[in-house]
């Protein structure tokens, strides 16, 4: 049986006070976010309590540099009780923090990468841009936005979207852990989103102060934005089996991880994807390491234990004697 590693999304923000506790308690993750703001310039206290007041682009650049700082701090202080991970994998943001923790990148380019990508909606500007807007590309001064739907475990997500223009499925959570309902994420234009909302009674719900179709095609410009910000990064083959969250595949080689990165701004992702290759691996235990909103109500194929404050690490220590993990040296 052997211990994976699961890094939660920066879709959702999240609640700073088990990041804080862990700032506090352990001078791994007080170092992790030094280095942090060193390599991007932005306030230590900031990344940490997520405060501050800051237009959306930079809010957006704290959460996602203080998520990824906080993860691979609370990584840290897991390898110091021994707990280090045969496996990784993550949703989003949490794909490129596993893609370090595996060795494939180094902590300073990915937050190069965080602290450049393109953080709000891209649309064209110039009416000759507009005339050659690709299939698919947001339209100019439109709105986007993600929403929640909910599903029976049964239901195909397809129906929610297939006959609308502009809504494209986001992210597949899989089933809550009574496998009573299944948890999607659309996103769009927030007319079309709002509209089927009204329609479906409440089974849909658009997210307020989210104005970026995150993971559709929509962001088929920041696309290749990213491809330039990461053109440099010095990507290495995995160290450890690094699973995906974009298809249900294990990275191998450094091109795969580069392309990743780049493709995680237009495709969808998903935890059942990410869960049955960690699974087919020989997970026996999953650790979801810092903040993992949503995360902590859905159903997995292997025990899990998040790790999202200090008061877990205990528990973490104790799943790997009660499930009969073996841990690396």
């Amino acid at each position: 049986m052997a211990l994976a590693s699961i890094f939660g999304t920066n879709l959702f923000h999240y609640e700073p006070s088990g990041v804080i506790e862990f700032y506090d308690r352990y001078p791994a993750v007080r170092e992790s976010f030094a280095q942090a703001s060193a390599w991007t310039s932005l306030d230590v206290e900031t990344l940490v309590r997520q405060n501050g007041d800051h237009d959306d682009e930079v809010r957006r650049r704290v959460v996602s540099v203080g998520l990824a700082a906080a993860q691979l701090g609370i990584q840290d202080v897991l390898a110091g009780k021994g707990l280090r991970p045969h496996m990784t994998g993550g949703m989003s943001l949490g794909g490129m923090v596993a893609s370090c923790v595996a060795g494939a990148c180094e902590r300073r380019e990915l937050m190069d990468v965080l602290v450049r990508g393109e953080h709000q909606p891209l649309h064209a500007t110039t009416g000759e841009e507009a005339g050659q807007e690709e299939p698919g590309r947001a339209e100019p001064g439109r709105e986007e936005a993600i929403a929640s739907a909910y599903l029976g475990p049964d239901d195909d997500p397809a129906g929610l979207y297939a006959d609308r223009d502009g809504i494209y499925l986001s992210c597949d959570f899989g089933w809550d852990a009574d496998r009573k309902v299944r948890i999607v994420m659309l996103s769009g234009y927030r007319d079309e989103l709002e509209k089927l909302s009204a329609e479906t009674g409440g089974m849909v719900n658009v997210t307020e102060g989210a104005d970026v179709a995150v993971h559709s095609p929509l962001r088929a410009r920041a696309r290749e934005a990213t491809r330039e910000h990461v053109s440099a990064v010095s990507f290495t083959d995995p160290e450890l089996t690094l699973c995906s969250s974009l298809e249900q595949k294990t990275l191998t080689c450094a091109d795969e991880v580069r392309a990743m990165f780049v493709d995680n701004v237009v495709a969808p992702i998903s935890l059942v994807h990410l869960t049955r290759q960690l699974h087919r691996h020989g997970a026996g235990l999953g650790l979801v390491v810092g903040p993992s909103p949503i995360l902590n109500a859905l159903r997995y194929p292997f025990p899990v234990v998040f790790v999202d404050s200090p008061d877990a690490v205990p528990r973490a220590v104790a799943a790997v004697f009660e499930h009969g993990v073996r841990l690396r040296r």
